[in-house]
């Protein structure tokens, strides 16, 4: 009972050490619907991504801290949906409506270049893990067969990074608006696992409008 009873007043202790040090009042909630564009990376040796899926839906949430009025770390996720064109679809999947899902984990460093105006302008850019799929039917069904080993899947979690711009506007109390183009560079390619080399690294642009909800006083 005693240990309960310290471990009790240990996290108390280091909750109310949070709050004193305003940790709280630098942290802020984003959440935003996303559309997704796929650029340049190739599907197959003549064909490339953005021929063989339609222009996708995303949702992101994430929570940025404030180190000052300038510099930022933002932390997000992020779920997109990509439909596969018909043409494209392996035969046994084509009544399904097959897609390529997309999830984002980030890690970024955000600069905003002024404050105290009405539109805040910034820059954003850091590093991620893709968790991907092509999958049998539009959310969450079984994976494809890679395109070259029937034995693998047609799926990956994989390195990237990603570069934006955004613009951020205050609303009312807590809550501001924003705006973000941001580009996506994913490590997808490889021979090893799909059999074949003709599925390229990918690139993605996403455009995000949301809101920003701030924990600290206005």
């Amino acid at each position: 009972m005693k240990r309960v009873i310290y471990i009790l007043v240990t996290l108390l202790m280091l909750v109310s050490g949070v709050r004193a040090s305003g940790f709280f009042d630098r942290l802020s909630l984003r959440l935003s619907p996303e559309g997704i564009l796929a650029l340049g990376g190739k599907f197959s040796d003549s064909v490339k991504l953005n021929k063989a899926v339609n222009i996708g839906l995303g949702l992101n949430a994430g929570l940025r801290y404030a180190f000052n009025d300038y510099v930022y770390i933002d932390a997000g996720y992020t779920f997109s949906w990509m439909s596969v064109k018909t043409d494209y679809r392996p035969f046994d999947y084509k009544e399904l409506g097959p897609a390529l899902n997309l999830q984002m984990f980030t890690l970024n460093v955000t600069l905003f270049l002024s404050t105290g105006f009405v539109i805040k302008p910034y820059l954003t850019g850091g590093v991620g893990m893709y968790p991907w799929e092509f999958s049998q039917k539009p959310l969450w069904g079984d994976p494809w067969a890679a395109p070259g080993d029937p034995t693998k899947t047609f799926s990956k979690t994989s390195l990237g990074f990603n570069a934006g711009f955004g613009l951020e506007s205050h609303l009312f109390s807590a809550f501001s608006i924003f705006i973000e183009a941001k580009y996506h560079y994913i490590y997808a390619r490889d021979p090893g696992r799909f059999g074949t080399d003709d599925f390229t690294e990918q690139d993605f642009l996403g455009l995000n409008i949301g809101l920003n909800y701030s924990f600290g006083k206005k």
